[in-house]
């Protein structure tokens, strides 16, 4: 999603510098990352469909179809302890090595929750959980600490 997102967000840039070069400076010169700062971006983005509203040419149209690129959006992604240890851990490892901006939101039963409670990577050292009813050997897996390197 956010390499979707980036892409149509350059092409929507570069259409912008192509028919109204005026307010892909203006664009260019918002902070996405504050509130006023999308603000300001929702608000020209408004004056650009209204501009391009009535221009017949097949890049106004295009332009039109992608202009909400134009205001930078989050990329959540959210799972479960099982697919963020386990399971799906291989690829949340590479999206998270890949530098991108998203955010992750692991919710955290410390057990597979699908399997009834069975121990799982998330499970603390000595949880009693299900098939692990003396207590579970090793320790939990830090995925903070396996993200920051």
């Amino acid at each position: 999603m956010r390499l979707a997102l980036d892409a149509q967000e350059l092409q929507a840039r570069a259409l912008v510098g192509e028919l109204a070069p005026d307010l892909a400076a203006s664009l260019a010169s918002t902070d996405p990352h504050t509130e006023a700062g999308v603000a300001e971006q929702r608000r020209l983005v408004g004056e650009l469909l209204e501009r391009i509203s009535t221009d017949e040419r097949p890049e106004a149209h295009r332009l039109a179809a992608l202009a909400g690129a134009l205001v930078r959006k989050s990329v959540w992604i959210v799972g479960g302890d099982g697919w963020a240890y386990d399971i799906g851990f291989g690829g949340l490892d590479h999206v998270l090595a890949s530098g991108r901006n998203v955010n992750v939101l692991v919710l955290d039963t410390e057990v597979y929750s699908n399997t009834g409670g069975q121990a799982s990577k998330s499970t603390p050292r000595g949880a009693v959980a299900k098939f692990a009813a003396g207590g579970k050997q090793s320790g939990k897996k830090n995925l903070g600490l396996l993200a920051t390197s």
